[in-house]
C-alpha cells in the first residue's frame, strides 16, 4: 500500500493581553433573535479560563471540542455534537469567522486566540445566516474595535519551560475620519519532550504575528475597513510519543524535525446603512503556507528491535483562498426582520509529501485540488403572535472541486488521480421559540447541514480519493432562562442528528500510507447540553457548561478489514465535555480564580480500539493577582494536578500528542 499517514506540524500557547475582569456577566446578555440558543463567551470567560489557544475552547461550550495533535492547527479536529472535520482534505463540520472573515479549512485555523473581544457559538447547521457554510455551527469571533481616545496597552509573560509571551495593543482615533486599532504578539518557549537519543528537546516553539486594523468612518451611517493579520511561526517538531512508552514526554528519536508556518490575510469590509436595512461587504484573500513541516515517524532509530525502521516524512503545502460576500439585512428592532446574501470562495490547496518508509525507499506524493463555492441565502424572524416567533431560513449551495494527484515511489509505476465533481444541494431551517415568561424561553428547530465531497490526495487506489457528500439532519429543542435582575442566564438544550454519509478519517490498516476520507452509510448522534451563567453577588462571577454526546454508527461496513462497526462510537467525539471556573475580586484590588476542564472517554478509530482510546481526563487551573485601572501583575499555574493524557492518537503509527504538563508563570500587564 501507498499514500501518506498522518503528519505533523507543533503549535504554541502564546501570552495574551489580558483585560481587567470585572464582576459583570456578560455571558449573560440575551441574544436577540436566535432560535437556537447561542453561548456568549465574554472577554472575561476568556481570561477566568485562560483561554489562550483555540483548542481552549473545548468544554468552555456544550457539545464543542478539539481534538489537537499540537500542530498549529493542522490535522486538528474540530468537533460540534458528533459532527467533525477530517484532518486535511475534508470540508470543516464547524464554520469559523474573525471579525466576519471566513476562514477555509479546518486545519488553517488559527493555532491560538488574539485579544478578543467576544466568541458566539451557534450549534447546528447555520448555512442561511453566514456565508461560510456551517453545517454543524458556527463560531464568530470579534476583536476589539476601537474607541474615541487613545488606548495602549503592553503585556509581558515569563513561565515554566523558559516560556516568554509579549503582547501589544493599541487603538484610537487618527484624525479626521479615521480610527485604528492594531495588536503585536511574540512568544516562545523549549520543549516539552525529552529526546533521550539526541539529547535536548526539540518541540520548542516560536511565533509572532499582528493585526492591524483601519476604519474610516465619514458619517454615522458607512464605515469601511481593511483588515490585515500576519503570523510567522518558527517550531520544532511535533509534539509526538509512543503509545507504549512508560513516559510521554521521553522518546529516543534520531530525527528532531522542524516546521515552518506562514498565514496572511488581508480583507476590505463594508457597511452603508439604508432605511430599508444594512448593505454590507466583506472581500478577501488569505494563505498559510507549511513550508516544510517534518517529523519522525516511528518515534525510534535503526535497531534490531524495531526491524531497523526509518520511517520519516517531510510535507510541503500551501492553500490560497479568495472569498466575496455581499448580504442585506432588515432594522433589528423590526417584528419582521430578515437577511439575504450572496457568497462566493475559491480555495487551491496544494503541497508535495515524501515518506521514507526505510532507507533508499521513499514515496512523494504532488498535488493540487482546487474547490469552488457558490451560495445564495436568506432567512426571517417574524414575531407573528404576542409571544411567538418563527424563524426560517433556506441556503443554496454549488460546489465543484478538481484534482490532479501524482504519486511515485521506487516501485515502477506512477499512481495518478484527475477528477472531478460537482453538486448542488440546499440547507433549510426552520425553527420555532415561545415567551413562555419574560425571563423563559422555550425553542424548537429542525434544519439541514450538507458538507460538500471531495477528494483525498493520500489515497493509492483512484477508486478510494473520491468522497461524498455529508447530510445532517438535525433536531433540537430547549430551555433559555434568562434573569438579569438575578445575574443568571441558564439554558438546557437536547439533540437528535441523523448523519448520512459520515464522512471521516479512514486508515486502511496499522502502518500502512494511506490515508483517506471515507463515508460511513448513517450515524445518529443525540445529547443533552446545559450551561450557565452567574454572579450572584458583587464581585463573584460562576461559569460552568456540560455537554453529553452519543455519537454511533448506524450503518457501517469496514471493507479494508471486514468489520462491522455497527453501535460503536464515532472517532474524536468525547462523550462528555464540561466546564466550571469562579472568580472573585477583593475591594482593595486583589482577585482571585480557579477553573476545570474536563473532558470524557474519546475513542480515535472506527473500530473502538483499546489501544487508540483516551479514558476521561480533567486539567485544573488557577490564577491570583492584583489589578488597577492601569496595572496588573497576576501568578498562574495550569494542569495543577499534573493530568496525563493525550490530545490526540494516531493509530496509524502508534503514538499520540500528550496534552500540556503542569505549568507555572506570571503576568505583568500595564495600560495607559
Amino acid at each position: 500500500m501507498k499514500g501518506i499517514t498522518l503528519l505533523a506540524l507543533s503549535a504554541i500557547l502564546p501570552a495574551q493581553a489580558v483585560e481587567t475582569l470585572d464582576p459583570t456577566i456578560v455571558d449573560a446578555e440575551r441574544i436577540e433573535d436566535e432560535i437556537a440558543a447561542v453561548s456568549v463567551l465574554s472577554r472575561d470567560s476568556l481570561d477566568l479560563f485562560q483561554s489562550q489557544s483555540f483548542s481552549d475552547l473545548s468544554g468552555l461550550v456544550p457539545g464543542f471540542h478539539v481534538v489537537s495533535p499540537d500542530s498549529r492547527g493542522y490535522g486538528s479536529v474540530v468537533a460540534m455534537r458528533g459532527s467533525t472535520n477530517t484532518l486535511f482534505f475534508g470540508p470543516p463540520a464547524l464554520g469559523l469567522t474573525i471579525d466576519d472573515l471566513p476562514l477555509g479549512d479546518a486545519y488553517t485555523y488559527p493555532s491560538e486566540l488574539l485579544e478578543l473581544a467576544e466568541v458566539r457559538v451557534h450549534r447546528g447547521p447555520q448555512g442561511p445566516y453566514f456565508g461560510r457554510n456551517g453545517a454543524a455551527g458556527m463560531v464568530e469571533m470579534f476583536t476589539p474595535r476601537p474607541g474615541d481616545i487613545h488606548r495602549t496597552s503592553f503585556t509581558a509573560e515569563y513561565g515554566s519551560y523558559d516560556h516568554i509571551g509579549l503582547g501589544l495593543s493599541s487603538s484610537g482615533p487618527l484624525g479626521g475620519d479615521l480610527s485604528y486599532s492594531a495588536q503585536l504578539f511574540h512568544s516562545q518557549r523549549d520543549g516539552f519532550i525529552r529526546n533521550a537519543l539526541l539529547g535536548g528537546e526539540f518541540d520548542d516553539r516560536e511565533s509572532t504575528g499582528g493585526l492591524i486594523n483601519l476604519f474610516w468612518n465619514p458619517s454615522d451611517d458607512f464605515e469601511l475597513r481593511l483588515r490585515f493579520f500576519a503570523e510567522q511561526v518558527d517550531d520544532g517538531t511535533q509534539r509526538l510519543s509512543s503509545l507504549f512508552s512508560p513516559d510521554p514526554f521521553t522518546v529516543t528519536s534520531d530525527n528532531p524535525g522542524i516546521t515552518r508556518l506562514d498565514r496572511y490575510q488581508l480583507s476590505l469590509h463594508s457597511r452603508k446603512d439604508f432605511d430599508a436595512g444594512t448593505l454590507e461587504t466583506i472581500h478577501s484573500f488569505q494563505t498559510w503556507d507549511l513550508d516544510p513541516s517534518t517529523v519522525d515517524l516511528d518515534l525510534s532509530f535503526p535497531n534490531p528491535g524495531n526491524g531497523f525502521a526509518d520511517l520519516r516524512s517531510n510535507i510541503v503545502q500551501t492553500q490560497d483562498l479568495f472569498s466575496n460576500e455581499v448580504r442585506f439585512s432588515s432594522p433589528e428592532e423590526e417584528a419582521f426582520r430578515w437577511r439575504v446574501g450572496l457568497f462566493q470562495m475559491w480555495t487551491d490547496n496544494s503541497g508535495t509529501a515524501a515518506r521514507q518508509l526505510f532507507p533508499g525507499f521513499v514515496e512523494t506524493t504532488w498535488f493540487d485540488i482546487e474547490q469552488l463555492n457558490l451560495a445564495t441565502f436568506g432567512n426571517l424572524s417574524w414575531d407573528f403572535a404576542e409571544r411567538f416567533t418563527l424563524d426560517a431560513g433556506l441556503r443554496l449551495d454549488y460546489h465543484s472541486s478538481e484534482i490532479d494527484r501524482l504519486q511515485r515511489d521506487p516501485i515502477p509505476g506512477d499512481d495518478i488521480v484527475r477528477g472531478d465533481r460537482d453538486e448542488w444541494f440546499v440547507s433549510p431551517v426552520l425553527g420555532l421559540t415561545y415567551e413562555v415568561h419574560p425571563t423563559l424561553d422555550a425553542f424548537v428547530r429542525t434544519s439541514i447541514g450538507n458538507k460538500p465531497g471531495g477528494w483525498s490526495a493520500y489515497a493509492d487506489a483512484p477508486a478510494n480519493a473520491e468522497f461524498k457528500r455529508e447530510t445532517n439532519w438535525s433536531n433540537e429543542i430547549g430551555l433559555q432562562y434568562d434573569n438579569p435582575e438575578q445575574k443568571l442566564r441558564v439554558g438546557l438544550r437536547a439533540f437528535w442528528d441523523q448523519i448520512d454519509d459520515y464522512q471521516f478519517n479512514q486508515g486502511i490498516s496499522p502502518f500502512s500510507t494511506d490515508f483517506i476520507v471515507f463515508n460511513a452509510d448513517e450515524v445518529t448522534s443525540k445529547g443533552i447540553e446545559l450551561d450557565a451563567a452567574w454572579a450572584p453577588i458583587d464581585r463573584l462571577t460562576v461559569r460552568a457548561s456540560f455537554g453529553y454526546t452519543d455519537a454511533e454508527f448506524d450503518s457501517y461496513f469496514d471493507p479494508f478489514t471486514a468489520t462491522l462497526n455497527n453501535g460503536n462510537k464515532v472517532p474524536f467525539v468525547p462523550e462528555y465535555t464540561g466546564s466550571a471556573g469562579i472568580r472573585y475580586r477583593f475591594d482593595c484590588g486583589f482577585y482571585a480564580q480557579t477553573s476545570a476542564r474536563v473532558a470524557g472517554p474519546t475513542r480515535y478509530d472506527a473500530a473502538n480500539t483499546t489501544t487508540f482510546a483516551q479514558d476521561a481526563w480533567i486539567v485544573w487551573d488557577a490564577e491570583i493577582g492584583y489589578e488597577t485601572e492601569h496595572f496588573s501583575v497576576a501568578l498562574f499555574g495550569r494542569n495543577l494536578l499534573d493530568e496525563e493524557y493525550y490530545t490526540f492518537i494516531n493509530p496509524q503509527v502508534f503514538a499520540g500528542a500528550p496534552g500540556d504538563p503542569q505549568l507555572f508563570g506570571a503576568r505583568i500587564r500595564t495600560t495607559f
